[in-house]
Order: C-alpha cells, then sequence, then structure tokens
C-alpha cells in the first residue's frame, strides 16, 4: 500500500509520534492507504510554519496578479494529476467514478475563477466618498488585507472538492493555510500538497495534517498564531469550534448541518419534480450537507407524486463506486451506516410510513461496503426527530401540505437553514416562497447546483459566513479603514479642541458653487439657465402669499414652456410632509428641474424636492450631513425675502414632527445651481418681513464672524453684508420701492448665506429654530431679538471679531478698549432693530416666560450651538440670555 506523509513547511514528512492510520475504502472495507496520523507536535509545527510564512511576506506580499499566476500554475498541476485524484476520490471517499472524475475539474476552475476575481474584481481598496462626520474632513478609504493564519478544517464527504473551499479563497488572498482534511478520507488533500510544491507555492504557505479531530481540533482552534477558521461539518462540532475560537476572538466561517425542505408546489412538472426530489436527497447516498431530506408535497398531488418517486427511487442502482453503471456507491463508513439504521429505526417507533428501502444492501461480487438502499417515510409529522435531526444518509421524509403558506412554515420549522428547493411552473410564485424560506440557498427547479461565484452558507445553526463566490474573499480579508484629514494641523481638528482651551477651527474649504445673476431684470435669464442645466420640465414651488402677490405668475411666464406646473401649498414653516407632497407632484409631473420663488421656507422646501426627487423614498431618509455623493435635481432660487440666504447656501431646514424639532440636510450637493436677484421680486415685501428678514440675514453674518469655524473669506462677505444691512435697511423702510437699496440688501442676505455656509452659526441660531419650532416664532424675529444678548454673552470669546462688527455697523472704536467697543456691536444692531421698528423682546412676539426654560432645554441640543464662539453645555445659561430677551 502507498505511504502518505504530513506535508509541513514546504516537506512531506511522518508524524513526531510516528503513527499511521490506514484510509479505508468503503465499498469492500479494505484498507488503501496508510497515513502519518498528526498529533499536538505536527499540529504546533505546522502552524508555526504558517505563521513564519505569512510574517515573512514572500506569499501574503505579492499582488493579487502575481499570485493569481501561481495559482494558476497549482490549478495545472492538479489537471496533471486529475486521473489520480478521481480515482482516489472516488475509492476512499465512496463517490461514484461517474461523479469523482469531475472533482479535478471543479477544482480547477474554482481555483482558477476565484484567483482570476481576486486580480480583477476584488476591492482591496475601496474609496469611502462620504465619510458620514460632517467635523473631521478628509480622505476615507478601506484597505483589505490578508487574515493571517488560517486553519481549513475539511469533512469526509466531498474531501477533494470541500479542501478547495479553504485552500482557494485562503491562499488567493495571500493568507497561510494549515489544512486538516476529515480522518477518513484525507488522500485527495495531499495530493493536492505534492502539486502545490511543484508548482514553488513558498514553504510553509500551505500545511497539510490528517489525524483525529479531537485531538487536532483543539490545538488548531485555540493556538494564539490561528487567525481564522473555516470548517465544514456538523452544527455539533461546529459550536464546540465557536466556543474554542471564542478564547482568542477568531474569525470562523461555519458551514454546517441541514434538514433541507425540498417544496414541490400543485403546479410543478411532474416528472421534473420527482427527478429534483430524488435527485436532491440520493444523490451520493444523501452525504451532502444540503440534501432535501424534507419532501413537502402539495396535497393536491401528494398521493401521484409518491407513487412516482417511490418508483424512480426503486430504479437507482447501487453498486461499488468504481464501477461506471453505478449510480450510487456505499455510505463512507462504518458508523455512518450504523447512524442511518438508528435514524430509520427511529422513524418507524415514531410512527412515519417506510415506503421503500429501510435496509443494508449486498453488492454483487463484492465481500463487505458499506451499502444502503435508498429509503423514504410517507405521512411524517415535521416535529418527528426523522425530520428534525440531519441523518446525513439516504433517508427522505415526504411531508405533506396544504397551501403556500403551510409550506414556508414547515420549511422554517428547523433549526437549520442551509439550502431548499422549490419546484413551480409558475418562477414568480416560486420565487416568493424562496423568499419566504430562512435559509441561505434556495434552488427553483432544480438542486444541488454549486457555482464558483455563488455564495453558499446557512441561516440559523447551518452556520456562519460564506463559502465560494466574492463573498468568500472577503471572508479571508480583514478590514482596515484609512484616514486622511483635509488639514493635517491641530488648531484644524475639532477633535483634538476637546481636550483643549482652544475652540477655533484655523483651516477650512470654502466651495460656495451658487450661480448668482443679480439686477433689475435678471429674471429674464431664467430660461437659459434651465437650458445651460439640460432640463426642459421645471415645477415651480411657491407659497400661497407670493402666489397671490403675482410673482410665482411672473416667473411662470418667463419661464415658458418650460414651466410644466406650480405648487404653492408650502407653508411658512415647512415640515418634511411638505416636502413630501411637493415631490409626489413633481414626480407624477415628471420634473427635470425645480425653481423655488419665495423666502428661506420655500427654498428649503425646494432643496428637500431636490434631494427627494433624485434618490427616491421620503425627506426623512435624507435628514443628514455631507452624505450626498452626486449632483441633485437642478435649482433655480428666487428668494423674495432679503434675509435667509437660502439660496445660496449648503442647507434645509426642516421640521420634523417625530424629533419635535428643526432638522437639517447638511451637504454642499443641495446649494441652488443658480439664484436670481431680482429686486422685482422684494419690492412688494411688508414692512414687518423686510426688516425681520433682514435682521436674519444680520445675524448670520454676526454669527459666520464669530463662530469657532470662521475664517478670513467668510469674514470678509460677512463684514460687508452686515455694512450693506446697515445702510440699506431704513432706505427700504423709508420707501419699501427703492430699487437699488432692495438688491443691495438681497446682496447682504446672499452674502451672509454663503459665510454662514462655510462658518456655521451658533446660538442665536440654536435659540431661534427652538422658539421657532416650540412657539411658531417667524425665525427672522426670533433672530433679530436674541442676536444682541448673544453677542453679549460671548463677548470674552469673541471681541476682535465683534469690534470688527461694531465697526461695520458704523461705530467708531477709536480710543475704546476691546471689550467696551466689542459690547458697541450688540448697542449698534439694537439701536438699527429700534431705527427700523423691529420687536425688541420676546413678550413682544406673543411668548410667555413660563415656556422659557423647556426652550433652554431644546435650543442647548440644537447642532448650531456645537459653533458658537462660547462653549454652551449649561442650559440655565441659556435661560438666562431668553430672560434678558424677554
Amino acid at each position: 500500500m502507498e505511504h502518505y506523509k504530513l506535508f509541513i513547511n514546504g516537506e512531506f514528512v511522518d508524524a513526531a509520534s510516528g503513527k499511521t492510520f490506514e484510509a479505508i475504502d468503503p465499498g469492500t472495507e479494505a484498507p488503501i492507504a496508510t497515513v502519518a496520523q498528526a498529533g499536538k507536535a505536527d499540529a504546533e509545527k505546522a502552524i508555526s510554519a504558517a505563521r513564519k510564512a505569512f510574517d515573512k511576506g514572500d506569499w501574503s506580499g505579492l499582488s493579487p496578479v502575481a499570485r493569481m499566476a501561481k495559482i494558476q500554475d497549482f490549478a495545472d498541476q492538479i489537471a496533471q494529476q486529475g486521473l489520480r485524484l478521481a480515482a482516489t476520490e472516488s475509492m476512499n471517499a465512496g463517490q461514484v467514478v461517474s461523479l469523482a472524475k469531475f472533482m479535478p475539474l471543479i477544482c480547477i476552475t474554482l481555483l482558477r475563477n476565484l484567483s482570476l476575481a481576486a486580480a480583477t474584481k476584488f476591492p482591496w481598496q475601496e474609496e469611502i466618498p462620504v465619510s458620514g462626520n460632517a467635523f473631521a474632513p478628509g480622505r476615507e478609504f478601506i484597505h483589505r488585507e490578508p487574515v493571517g493564519v488560517c486553519v481549513g478544517i475539511s469533512p469526509w464527504n466531498y474531501p477533494m472538492y470541500i479542501a478547495c473551499w479553504k485552500i482557494a479563497p485562503a491562499l488567493i488572498m495571500g493568507n497561510t493555510l494549515v489544512l486538516k482534511p476529515a480522518s477518513y478520507t484525507p488522500l485527495t488533500s495531499l495530493i493536492m500538497a505534492e502539486a502545490s510544491k511543484a508548482v514553488g507555492i513558498p514553504d510553509g504557505v500551505f500545511n497539510v495534517i490528517p489525524g483525529p479531530g479531537g485531538e487536532l481540533g483543539e490545538i488548531l482552534c485555540t493556538h494564539p498564531d490561528v487567525d481564522k477558521i473555516a470548517f465544514t461539518g456538523s452544527t455539533e462540532v461546529g459550536r464546540e469550534i465557536m466556543r474554542m475560537a471564542a478564547s482568542t476572538v477568531k474569525k470562523v466561517t461555519l458551514e454546517l448541518g441541514g434538514k433541507s425542505a425540498n417544496i414541490i408546489l400543485d403546479d410543478a412538472d411532474m416528472e421534473l419534480a420527482v427527478e429534483g426530489a430524488v435527485f436532491g436527497n440520493f444523490f451520493h447516498q444523501g452525504q451532502v450537507c444540503s440534501s432535501g431530506s424534507r419532501v413537502l408535497v402539495s396535497s393536491k398531488i401528494h398521493d401521484e407524486f409518491l407513487d412516482k418517486m417511490i418508483k424512480r427511487v426503486e430504479s437507482i442502482r447501487i453498486g461499488y463506486q468504481m464501477d461506471p453503471t453505478s449510480h450510487v456507491g456505499p455510505l463512507v463508513s462504518k458508523q455512518q451506516l450504523s447512524k442511518v439504521e438508528g435514524y430509520v429505526k427511529l422513524g418507524q417507533e415514531e410512527g412515519a410510513e417506510l415506503v421503500t428501502g429501510g435496509k443494508r444492501v449486498e453488492v454483487k461480487g463484492i465481500q463487505g461496503g458499506y451499502y444502503y438502499a435508498p429509503t423514504i417515510f410517507a405521512n411524517v409529522n415535521n416535529k418527528m426527530r426523522i425530520a428534525q435531526e440531519e441523518i446525513f444518509g439516504p433517508v427522505v421524509c415526504v411531508i405533506k401540505f396544504d397551501n403556500d403558506e403551510e409550506a414556508v412554515a414547515i420549511a422554517n420549522d428547523s433549526i437549520y437553514g442551509l439550502a431548499g428547493g422549490v419546484f413551480s411552473t409558475n418562477t414568480a410564485r416560486a420565487e416568493r416562497i424562496a423568499r419566504g424560506v430562512r435559509t441561505g440557498t434556495m434552488w427553483i427547479n432544480n438542486y444541488h447546483i454549486f457555482s464558483d461565484y455563488c455564495p453558499f452558507g446557512g441561516y440559523k445553526q447551518s452556520g456562519v459566513g460564506r463559502e465560494l463566490g466574492l463573498e468568500s474573499l472577503h471572508e479571508y480579508t480583514q478590514i482596515k479603514r484609512i484616514h486622511v484629514p483635509a488639514i493635517a494641523d491641530h488648531k484644524s481638528n475639532m477633535y483634538f479642541e476637546l481636550l483643549s482651551d482652544y475652540k477655533r477651527v484655523d483651516g477650512f474649504s470654502y466651495n460656495c458653487p451658487t450661480n448668482v445673476v443679480a439686477g433689475h431684470g435678471a429674471l429674464s435669464s431664467i430660461c437659459k439657465a434651465v437650458v445651460d442645466l439640460g432640463c426642459r420640465r421645471a415645477l415651480i414651488i411657491t407659497d400661497p402669499g407670493v402666489r397671490k402677490a403675482g410673482l410665482a405668475q411672473l416667473v411662470k411666464d418667463a419661464l415658458a414652456d418650460f414651466c410644466v406646473g406650480i405648487y404653492d401649498n408650502t407653508p411658512s414653516d415647512p415640515d418634511l410632509e411638505t416636502v413630501d407632497a411637493a415631490t409626489a407632484v413633481a414626480r407624477e409631473l415628471k420634473v427635470d428641474c425645480i425653481v423655488s420663488v419665495g423666502g428661506g421656507s420655500v427654498i428649503d422646501t425646494a432643496k428637500g424636492v431636490c434631494v427627494t426627487l433624485k434618490n427616491g423614498g421620503k425627506a426623512n431618509d435624507y435628514l443628514n450631513f455631507l452624505v450626498l455623493t452626486e449632483p441633485q435635481t437642478p435649482h433655480i432660487a428666487i428668494p423674495t425675502t432679503a434675509g435667509t440666504g437660502s439660496e445660496a447656501t449648503n442647507v434645509a431646514v426642516l421640521t420634523s414632527k417625530g424629533a419635535g424639532r428643526k432638522l437639517f440636510i447638511v451637504d454642499p450637493r443641495i446649494m441652488a445651481n443658480v439664484a436670481i436677484l431680482d429686486p422685482r421680486f422684494t419690492i412688494t415685501l411688508p414692512k414687518d418681513l423686510t426688516v425681520s428678514t433682514a435682521m436674519d440675514a444680520m445675524t448670520h453674518a454676526i454669527e459666520a464672524m464669530t463662530s469657532t469655524m470662521a475664517n478670513q473669506i467668510c469674514d470678509g462677505l460677512a463684514l460687508q453684508a452686515i455694512r450693506l444691512i446697515n445702510e440699506n435697511l431704513p432706505l427700504v423702510v423709508a420707501d419699501g420701492r427703492n430699487e437699488k437699496a432692495r438688491l443691495n440688501m438681497q446682496l447682504a442676505a446672499t452674502m451672509a448665506g454663503w459665510a454662514f455656509t462655510i462658518a456655521q452659526v451658533g446660538l442665536a441660531h440654536g435659540m431661534a429654530h427652538t422658539l421657532g419650532t416650540l412657539h411658531h416664532v417667524p425665525h427672522g424675529a426670533a433672530c433679530g431679538i436674541v442676536i444682541p444678548k448673544v453677542m453679549r454673552y460671548n463677548v470674552d470669546h469673541a471681541a476682535n471679531k465683534l469690534v470688527q462688527v461694531a465697526q461695520a455697523l458704523g461705530v467708531s472704536t477709536v480710543g475704546m478698549e476691546e471689550h467696551d467697543a466689542a459690547l458697541a456691536a450688540a448697542d449698534a444692531v439694537e439701536a438699527l432693530m429700534q431705527k427700523a421698528g423691529h420687536p425688541m423682546r420676546l413678550r413682544d412676539v406673543g411668548i410667555s416666560e413660563e415656556n422659557l426654560a423647556i426652550c433652554a432645554f431644546h435650543a442647548i441640543a440644537d447642532t448650531a450651538v456645537l459653533f458658537n464662539a462660547r462653549p454652551v453645555s449649561d442650559p440655565n445659561e441659556i435661560l438666562q440670555i431668553y430672560m434678558q430677551a424677554y
């Protein structure tokens, strides 16, 4: 007899103990080879070799393309050994030779396909276009690396093929491997070791150590140098492996037991279904983890189906596995034969009806062998043990069901979830069934189809992870996230500043892409803007007041045939439902461009519509910071107020009823493509709205100046906005038809919008948002009332900036102390408000004193507060400011 040795560190060696065992031909019960029996010392030696080989990098350090070339050579060697491998597989594992002859081929294709996928399709490095962290901008990417030392434990039913399930992904992905084949069937794994040596796979990369699972399993699964375990076998052993691996928290892939349901619907092609049921369970004597060992048959066709299935099963030829005329061969061992016999006896005791089989078979001309007749039990209750426990042999349970829902329920009534099948002439119906069964693989009108690029693995107690496909390659890698900051400076790092008293962020990125068209008659540019954006169907979004004033009609007339509709149901405080309703109209009209005509509420609604229309779903899905990855639906904004600056900002403020507060979509991709500033659209703005929206713009500018994110570009925009408001607000209050002053106010609002888009705002906005959400105070009016008080609160943290604000407001600061000059800025804002007739106290806008405490708790949670010049952590301080404003 041939003697097979262990393969460790590139050499074939005997076991350290000198022990050997015999490999048996299950068809004759005769020994066919002796095999070195690995023990603990051999396992430790193999693990050490694998560790050193991995750390050395001769294999793990190769490029995927270079490894692919070596794996292809390995596949060629397997092809050269194909006849020997097929004959050995058949003789050692009991596979009929008509099956075993394909094993070398499918192993070759697996090695070639997965190595090609790893070299050409696998995402070794993957950019993360948006990180989901608005406070730490930079480049984010995933780098995938080999896991390290892997252990593969393969079963006895398909010793060559399933060994390749471990060998292929482990080696292809740059790992090293210690393979422990099943003690019954170690021979083909050792022949593949010869092939690996012949092609020069580096020493220690691939090691094979046959031996007893109990002794070797413990050292392989607990050794600290092992990084991953991949096991195919019983659920009982899988549980133990998982427990042992947990001691050192190893990665595991477990492909475990099954009790799969093969569902035969009443509309199935009868002949196809019978063949599918027979092949699904009796292929390789039922020694397949995915066997359809529960055949669920519609009561409408049950009796006919069972009769045909019995006749078909009784026609299967049982014979010696090397006989090419045999359909099925022996079971793998005496122990497996005894197990099958025990379950057949149990099934009869449980009351199931044995309709065929149920006995050993003698093969003519063969002495001995572990042959057993294909066996069918009918009238099986799914609660019986023979229907719940994996037998792993030629025994099938036929179970009747009345409807599709019952079939799915029976199929799911199992601790297992590995595979299953559905036979039906109605593919849609079969797919519904397949989706309902909780299992890793479902075949429709077919069974036992394994493919290199298709993942295989189980739900529930049928396993963890996946074999085959790109998914199997992922199982053999570690994921490393790498972050590179946009600005490598500690004073530009918001996280580092958590442990520092320096709260400003010095570095910045300025991105404000809105194209502004400004001046009397600027509306005339709208058709060219639509064309330049590649659009043909524009929806106007506005509100009832703007429409009543005739401004929406003015835009509709300018758009001519480009306008397909007007949506005017926008409230002063838009919520997510407003956006969803407008989006529904846009979808119905097949809109490709949004034109917003109104104030900040209208423009923010339009921004939400642009996002939802582009990406689907509802507005609530997109309440987040910096998550969009591509341009949104084109948007042209025509503001009818001079305050929010929304036409040029990257934020949409929307009320969430579920959250009970205003929430945000913040992203540069929601900024309007074009802003048309035509003073004719603000001429008719009432005095109170003119003043309150101006104070909204003033608050934007001041808070952009004083925020922790302030920068020189935004400072310049903010200061010019403050100057323009200070100079022009009195003029438009005195004469609302002063177009020049109106245009300057529009420009001021846009500049302030540009400023706070990058620099952010602060506490005044958080307080104003709260007043709007809880008490419906107009945002601009709330901002105006609280901003002077917040400026005084911030004075010791933003004095130099507030001095500049004072100067822009016309205050002469010559000879003044910095602190006094900074406070003068707040005084100047209040003076401007009084001159313009703006409300000065919260009581003036209907707020009652007893409501202020709850406002403070809401305000401190507002995102805007994060950027306030003075750190805010105590709601009592905010309450004091509210009280001052009251």
